[in-house]
């Protein structure tokens, strides 16, 4: 591999840990219960929307990850090494936390799947602005 993939590969990684970082620090100063989620025993139904809040906020992170590793040279085998770093520090701190089950399990099944949309919107809309369609 060499070093314009593995640099697609750093700087894709970093975006997503970035971006989601920023979301959820923006998501705790909007909502400062969404902080303690993972220490709570059980969850209210407004803990439960700001899991999905989270989750919506990382997929969001993972689809600018893989336009971000497509634009600085990465490929597909690029993307799955980007989503699957991704995958094994998400089970890290699935091991870490004791619930929810279901917003863990999302998380995980939708890294790879969202990165690779990432990868198919910058394609798009390459192809797009090469190639502009005529419209009357």
């Amino acid at each position: 591999m060499n070093f314009k993939k593995t640099l697609s590969i750093v700087i894709g990684f970093g975006t997503i840990g970035l971006l989601s970082s920023a979301l959820a620090k923006l998501q705790g100063f909007l909502f400062p219960a969404s902080l303690q989620l993972f220490k709570q025993a059980t969850l209210t139904d407004s803990d439960t929307l700001q899991l999905i809040i989270k989750l919506a906020c990382v997929y969001t992170s993972c689809i600018a990850g893989g336009i971000i590793t497509e634009l600085c040279g990465g490929e597909n085998r690029q993307q799955r090494i980007v989503a699957f770093s991704l995958i094994l520090i998400i089970i890290w701190l699935w091991i870490s936390t004791i619930h929810p089950f279901w917003f863990w399990a999302l998380l995980l099944m939708g890294i790879l799947p969202f990165v690779l949309i990432g990868d198919k919107i910058k394609k798009l809309i390459d192809h797009e602005i090469r190639n502009p369609t005529q419209r009357s």
